[in-house]
C-alpha cells in the first residue's frame, strides 16, 4: 500500500497515528520526498479541521519515534513543517527548533542546522534575559558557516534535501562575517582578543566584497577594543 492511497481512509482523528505507524514499518521503501508530500497532505487536513495544536503534539511524538529509529531525515522534515508552522509561537518555536536543530547535528548537516539556529536567534535577539542563549547561538553558527565554506565542495555533492539547496559559497562567506561581526560586538569587553581575530576575518571578507560600510563599522568596534572603551 501507498502512503497516497493510505492518506484517504483515514479519519481525521486517526489519521496520524495510523500514518506514523504505517511509515515506521515501511520507511525504508519511502523516499524523503514522497513523505514529505504525504506529511504536507496531512498537515493541511488538521489545519483545516483547526486542530493545529493536536498537529503539533502528535508530530512531535512521530518525530520522536523516528529519531528512535535513527531516520533522521523524516524526523528532521516534521521538525521544519513544525518551526515554519509555529514560527509566532516563540515558546513551541523554540521547543521544535531545539529538537531540529539535534536531528540536523546527528544527520551531519550544516545547512538545515543554520536554519534552526536562525529560528532560535530570532527568538532570543533583543531578549536581555535571553543574551547568553544569543550568543551561543551566534557561536554555533560561525561554527556551521566555517563547515560550509570549509568544506563547501564536498558538501555540494553529498547535501540532501526535499526542499533547500545550497546557497553560493559566497553567500556562506558573508552570513560568516555578519556573525562574527556580532559576537565580536557583544564580546569585545569580556573577551577581546577573540572578538578582534573574529572581527579581523569578518573585515577581510568584507573587504573583499567591497562592503565599505562593513568595514568601517568594524573599524570603530576594533578602534574601541584597543583603545578598551
Amino acid at each position: 500500500m501507498t502512503p497516497q492511497k493510505l492518506i484517504t481512509q483515514f479519519s481525521t482523528n486517526s489519521i496520524m497515528q495510523k500514518f506514523s505507524v504505517f511509515v515506521l514499518d515501511k520507511q525504508q521503501q519511502i523516499s524523503p520526498r514522497t513523505f514529505a508530500e504525504e506529511f504536507g497532505k496531512i498537515q493541511k487536513i488538521y489545519l483545516k479541521d483547526k486542530q493545529r495544536d493536536l498537529f503539533c503534539a502528535e508530530a512531535d511524538a512521530f518525530a520522536g519515534r523516528l529519531v528512535q529509529t535513527e531516520n533522521h531525515d523524516f524526523a528532521g522534515i516534521i521538525m521544519s513543517a513544525l518551526c515554519k508552522l509555529t514560527e509566532w509561537m516563540p515558546e513551541k518555536l523554540e521547543s521544535f527548533a531545539l529538537k531540529g536543530y539535534e536531528i540536523a547535528r546527528a544527520n551531519g548537516d550544516p545547512v538545515h542546522m543554520m536554519a534552526r539556529l536562525n529560528n532560535l536567534r530570532k527568538i532570543y535577539q533583543g531578549d536581555y534575559n535571553r543574551l547568553y542563549d544569543y550568543v551561543q547561538v551566534l557561536y554555533k553558527q560561525e561554527k556551521c558557516l566555517k563547515e560550509l565554506t570549509n568544506h563547501y565542495d564536498t558538501l555540494v555533492n553529498s547535501f540532501r534535501s526535499v526542499t533547500r539547496t545550497l546557497a553560493p559559497k559566497t553567500d556562506y562567506e558573508n552570513m560568516l562575517a555578519y556573525v562574527q561581526t556580532e559576537i565580536g560586538k557583544l564580546t569585545r569587553k569580556k573577551h577581546p582578543n577573540d572578538a578582534q581575530a573574529k572581527l579581523l576575518n569578518a573585515r577581510e571578507i568584507f573587504e573583499k566584497r567591497g562592503n565599505t560600510q562593513s568595514v568601517g563599522y568594524i573599524d570603530m568596534l576594533l578602534s574601541k577594543i584597543q583603545n578598551n572603551i
